[in-house]
């Protein structure tokens, strides 16, 4: 324990800050809620004595500052953010374990950036997930073998077009529009090649993979931690999301109906 807490105690004021603050790039990138980023890096912080940091999250802003006069502020800007779980675990073990973290800064740092680089997974393996569940789903409400192998090639293909395009950065509206637009289409190819596919159970079950539901929670988690800003914003991501899935979805129906 002794020699543990040596490596933390003996990085200065700035390391420690800046690994904090590269803690919490990790959560926000990964989805976490604020108050855990926030909480993070606080903790963090405190257990190098640094218990004048005050940290400031929201969704795509993290603002870490020394309230002495001569302290320093960071500031980072999470443009593009996603959802893994098993980053947001890694990172939260990390911090409850840092006052016993054995390993130097520059070993520290090297870390924690390659957890932020990762690579992502293949495009064919997100979207055949996101089809297995979508044809999971369909079973739920009651579809047939028809419903499921058609929420499956829905799922499959909407998945995979976004992927695809994901290199063009386009916005989260347009993004869930698109993929509307594409299992709606795929749902009705299905419903009129076999009469015996069922167009609510496949349209229901394929758009289950597109739905916001981690921003939805981590908003009203938010709001309930008091972080009113950010459950405001996180709720209204997640309202415009399902908004752009309605869209699509009715523009491709309307069409099929008329």
């Amino acid at each position: 324990m002794k020699t543990t807490c040596a490596n933390v105690m003996q990085m200065t004021s700035e390391q420690v800050l800046d690994i904090a603050v590269l803690a919490g790039k990790i959560l926000l990138c990964s989805g976490a809620e604020t108050y855990r980023v926030e909480d993070t890096i606080t903790r963090m912080c405190a257990v190098r004595g640094m218990n004048s940091v005050t940290v400031f999250c929201t969704p795509s802003v993290i603002i870490v500052s020394d309230e002495f006069a001569n302290g320093c502020t960071l500031m980072y800007r999470a443009t593009r953010r996603g959802t893994d779980l098993g980053l947001i675990s890694e990172i939260n073990n990390l911090s409850f374990n840092w006052y016993q973290w054995p390993y130097s800064y520059e070993s520290t740092m090297r870390l924690l950036k390659e957890k932020l680089e990762r690579p992502t997974r293949p495009p064919w393996l997100v979207a055949l997930a996101s089809g297995v569940g979508a044809a999971a789903f369909a079973v739920m409400l009651g579809g047939n073998t028809y419903d499921f192998c058609a929420a499956l090639a829905a799922g499959f293909m909407a998945m995979l077009v976004l992927r695809k395009l994901a290199v063009f950065r386009p916005s989260s509206f347009w993004e869930t529009t698109l993929a509307g637009i594409i299992l709606s289409l795929v749902a009705v190819a299905a419903v009129q090649i076999n009469h015996e596919c069922n167009l609510e159970n496949v349209i229901v079950g394929a758009i289950m993979p597109f739905l916001p539901g981690v921003a939805l929670t981590n908003g009203l988690r938010d709001y309930m931690a008091g972080d009113l800003m950010s459950g405001n914003a996180r709720v209204s991501e997640a309202v415009l999301l399902v908004g752009g899935l309605a869209v699509g979805m009715a523009a491709i129906l309307s069409v099929w109906y008329m």
